[in-house]
């Protein structure tokens, strides 16, 4: 109870001051640089550019960037090519931490799409979406006078694997799980695949099992916040993403906020060439954007 209190005071605070500022057209603008990058894959040009890219916008904002360079699998072509997390970080010298994350990279080949095997995906929603809303958070970090300070960490090689099993997924989570930036973060949220026209957030099961409280804290906001139709109070798929390596090996209760059904019209988007910016949507950032803030302002 002494926790829902916070929340709503937290939640309250925002909606006198005229509700999170989150810019659901600014963080959509960075979800089409993403695409327009091109295929941001490790081993490829565009995963170069785009990582630059994000290092200087965290450097506009955070106190300190830190990159994780580090030697990746594609298990596609049985190739080791060099992959980097990107953390910035916000008062780095506080002890008490909470983590905001997402994956970066996006898939060398569109396995779900035999016609199209070998096509990178463009990754709008599977990768560039939730870059997109925590690249938006970046500037608002500073004015919430928080108390604990802050990571907000873009993985990369979390989409390298083989479908069908966790060999060779979320392999920038693990490699920070083993070599995490100290001091180590008490708690965090994952955000993936959360730019989706028709999104619902069902309760991931991992989540649920490893970080109850805190699938309670971020759903009783969005339901606050007036986002009762895309947060689902029920629990859904187990699913194998960056929140796992955070969980077993970090210790770092984490939970995953994903909508793992991505269609149009009956027909799958995921990891083919067809996810794209066109089916995504800046109210579903905002959905996040906004839960995101008001979490963070309780912390």
């Amino acid at each position: 109870m002494k926790k829902a209190g916070i929340l709503c005071l937290a939640l309250l605070s925002l909606l006198v001051a005229g509700k999170p500022a989150f810019d659901s057209y600014k963080a959509f603008s960075y979800l089409e640089k993403q695409v327009k990058i091109g295929p941001r894959f490790p081993g490829s040009e565009g995963q170069i550019i785009c990582r630059d890219w994000l290092i200087d916008l965290c450097r506009e904002h955070a106190d300190t960037v830190i990159i994780q360079e580090f030697q990746a699998y594609r298990p596609d072509n049985k190739t080791y090519v060099k992959a980097y997390n990107v953390i910035a970080r916000f008062a780095p010298a506080k002890q008490q931490r909470v983590m905001l994350s997402t994956h970066w990279d996006t898939r060398p080949i569109s396995d779900m799409d035999r016609f199209h095997y070998s096509t990178p995906v463009p990754g709008a929603n599977d990768g560039a979406s939730g870059t997109a809303v925590l690249l938006e958070l970046l500037r608002h970090v500073r004015k919430l006078s928080m108390q604990k300070g802050v990571d907000v960490v873009f993985w990369d090689a979390e989409d390298m694997g083989i479908s069908g099993n966790g060999a060779y997924f979320c392999q920038g989570s693990e490699f920070y799980a083993y070599n995490p930036v100290l001091p180590k973060p008490e708690k965090g949220i994952l955000i993936d695949m959360i730019g989706d026209h028709d999104l619902k957030i069902s309760i991931e099961a991992n989540s649920m099992k490893y970080a109850p409280e805190l699938i309670n804290e971020v759903y009783f906001l969005g339901h606050s916040l007036g986002y009762k139709h895309i947060y689902k109070k029920k629990v859904g798929l187990e699913i194998f993403d960056d929140h796992v390596p955070l969980n077993l090996i970090a210790k770092i209760p984490t939970i995953d906020l994903i909508d793992f059904s991505y269609t149009y019209q009956g027909k799958n988007l995921w990891h083919t060439p067809r996810d794209l910016p066109k089916f995504c949507s800046p109210q579903s950032l905002k959905a996040v954007g906004d839960v995101l803030l008001c979490w963070l302002s309780a912390q």
